[in-house]
């Protein structure tokens, strides 16, 4: 069963290869109650997500969006260009990872720009890198499974306790 965790987990794995130098890059938000970030750092964020439908394969289908929030020190000389340069190298790294976990939708990239607002990283300079995933969620129905009875039930008699409104076709 493919879980958002299973993507938040493989993310950061990728990222941590595709950019050894980063010390912190992590699909957890920073503690609140830490004084300090260990800066640059890449924190993963589930936006939102949209829509829901079947997949057509017993999967809900979801095209999840994530923020990966770029945080430097605005004491270090450069830091605004430095940030920058940072945000653009996740976005490659991300574009270079394509695919998280086989059998899911590749990454797509939106956007990179200003965090706006952001209060809980006060003091630290942020960008973030937007990017979206169709991820299919749930099980697969097992291979092999052929249905032997086939039934018809007619609105509004369908569902829990209407099992004699159902007319048998197969």
């Amino acid at each position: 069963m493919t879980k958002l965790i299973d993507f938040a987990d493989a993310l950061v794995v990728g990222l941590r290869a595709q950019l050894p130098d980063i010390q912190t890059i992590s699909a957890d938000p920073p503690p609140k109650k830490q004084q300090s970030l260990r800066v640059p750092a890449v924190y993963l964020e589930i936006d939102d997500i949209e829509p829901l439908q079947e997949a057509g394969d017993s999967r809900l289908l979801a095209d999840v969006r994530w923020n990966a929030h770029c945080l430097f020190d605005p004491n270090h000389a450069r830091a605004d260009l430095l940030l920058r340069e940072l945000a653009a190298r996740v976005a490659v790294a991300l574009h270079e990872i394509r695919r998280p976990i086989s059998g899911h939708g590749h990454i797509r990239l939106a956007r990179a720009g200003d965090d706006a607002f952001r209060p809980a990283l006060d003091g630290y300079l942020c960008w973030v890198v937007e990017f979206g995933i169709e991820i299919a969620l749930g099980e697969l129905e097992p291979e092999g499974v052929t249905p032997t009875e086939i039934y018809l039930g007619q609105s509004p008699n369908i569902g829990e306790g209407h099992a004699d409104d159902y007319e048998r076709i197969i």
